[in-house]
């Protein structure tokens, strides 16, 4: 029987252990110290500037006007489009350009000191925000 116990507790920990593990980049964001922004701080971030903004190895430029317009480039050319956005009551932002036939995607967005970060619905890291400066486009 004890090495029964032995053997529930040693599964016990090996699972605990593996959800640890398992943790998302958001979580891992948050739990370095990271504060998940509320609706009226998203807004007063993106909307009205120019927002530069990297996703692994790609640079681009975001411009949030205020009619709730999105246009976006890639550095050096290769892309450019338009769609819109939109800031919900559960602190994220929505954004859904032409290539995506009117589906919205929605992020969290988290600040840990001067770094932003954006996160998709699945916790992973979609963008790291360079610099927001005020604009009246791109």
């Amino acid at each position: 029987m004890t090495g029964f116990r032995t053997l529930l507790t040693a599964i016990a920990i090996t699972c605990t252990g593996g959800a640890v593990m398992a943790q998302t980049e958001l979580e891992a964001a948050l739990a370095a110290g990271g504060e998940r922004l509320k609706a009226d701080q998203i807004a007063e971030l993106l909307i009205g500037n120019r927002v530069t903004a990297r996703s692994g190895k790609k640079t681009f430029h975001f411009y949030y006007d205020p009619s709730n317009v999105l246009s976006g480039e890639l550095d050096n050319g290769g892309w450019k489009g338009s769609g819109a956005f939109a800031i919900t009551d559960r602190d994220q932002v929505c954004v859904s350009m032409a290539a995506d036939k009117g589906r919205y995607r929605c992020l969290t967005v988290v600040r840990d000191g001067d770094l932003v970060q954006k996160f998709d619905v699945d916790g992973k890291k979609t963008f790291e925000l360079l610099n927001v400066e005020p604009s009246a486009g791109l």
